[in-house]
């Protein structure tokens, strides 16, 4: 208790810090907020109104209480680049299911898929083995995101026609096509992560089975996938539970060029948008809630570290 109590306390003021620099780092951009907001067209008058309804003319403190205080009801006020008229939080709510089911299903890939081929390779070992492993995730972990998803598009949208490239469709209007389109940006997403864990798992469970405590139960007559299950993989997947995590943050985050690439109306291309049109504060509410869910998975992360090894809650 004492230690989740102590990761809490840790996590909200990471948080405070996170929203503090956040708010800091847009206050000394050059320009005026009120006349990106009403263009060159606006006159004084209305330039004071605007500041005077946005609390421009405050204090910078109290600015920022203002506006954290907006911001923990969701609220980051509106959108420039739509004159005004759409709240950033629709904006972001609407592009941020898309980002989070992309995020799922390319998770579920990788775990689903890396976390046995890990085992399996760790179990298994030979020199022409471990050779065609070591190639095989050479080649995908070089391979960047955006071209895996340029060749996927290429191989199976426009050769084989699995799906269409660019037809998105809307998980409202039609569920079933959604997942099938979003399979394969998944795909694109998962892979290279595939091959990073898959190396990163089995030298860990390497690393782990020549430590004496497996050795001794090796000893003792138990067989390798024995000793691995009950005794290894537990200890085994703490770093690649960490590594997991980042993985999940990154995508959460948003996969920005696969998102391009597949015309995905994810939080990566509303960035790349809203920062081509200076739209703040739009921009302002993708980086805290990037930076909230790294900060916030790795506060799970050590949550779940405690359940797989008690002595965690000690250092």
């Amino acid at each position: 208790m004492k230690y989740t109590v102590k990761k809490f306390i840790s996590l909200v003021v990471s948080l405070l810090f996170t929203s503090i620099l956040t708010f800091a780092a847009f206050q000394v951009i050059p320009g005026d907020s009120a006349l990106s907001a009403l263009g060159i067209d606006a006159t004084e008058e209305q330039l004071e109104e605007y500041r005077e309804e946005m609390g421009l003319n405050k204090s910078l403190p109290v600015r920022y209480l203002n506006w954290l205080k907006n911001a923990l009801r969701g609220d980051f006020g509106y959108s420039s680049q739509y004159r005004m008229q759409i709240k950033v939080s629709a904006l972001i709510g609407d592009r941020l299911i898309v980002t989070a089911w992309l995020a799922v299903l390319s998770f579920l890939l990788i775990v689903a898929v890396s976390i046995p081929l890990g085992i399996l390779s760790a179990l298994k070992k030979n020199y022409i083995l471990d050779s065609l492993i070591t190639l095989v995730n050479q080649v995908f972990m070089s391979v960047p995101s955006f071209f895996l998803g340029m060749m996927i598009t290429l191989v199976f949208g426009i050769i084989l026609k699995w799906f269409t490239p660019g037809s998105y469709v809307n998980p409202w209007e039609n569920f079933r096509l959604f997942l099938r389109f979003m399979i394969f940006p998944a795909a694109a997403v998962a892979i290279p992560r595939i091959a990073m864990v898959v190396k990163f798992l089995r030298s860990s469970l390497l690393r782990e089975m020549e430590l004496d405590y497996a050795r001794t139960a090796k000893s003792k007559g138990m067989s390798n996938i024995r000793v691995l299950f009950r005794h290894v993989l537990k200890n085994a997947l703490i770093p690649v539970i960490t590594f997991l995590a980042m993985i999940l943050a990154d995508i959460l985050a948003g996969a920005i060029l696969v998102e391009q690439v597949f015309n995905l109306p994810g939080l990566g291309r509303l960035l790349v948008s809203s920062i081509a049109n200076r739209d703040y504060a739009v921009v302002q509410a993708i980086i805290l809630y990037s930076a909230s869910v790294v900060i916030i998975i790795n506060f799970f992360v050590d949550l779940i570290y405690q359940w797989i090894d008690p002595r965690v809650r000690t250092g």
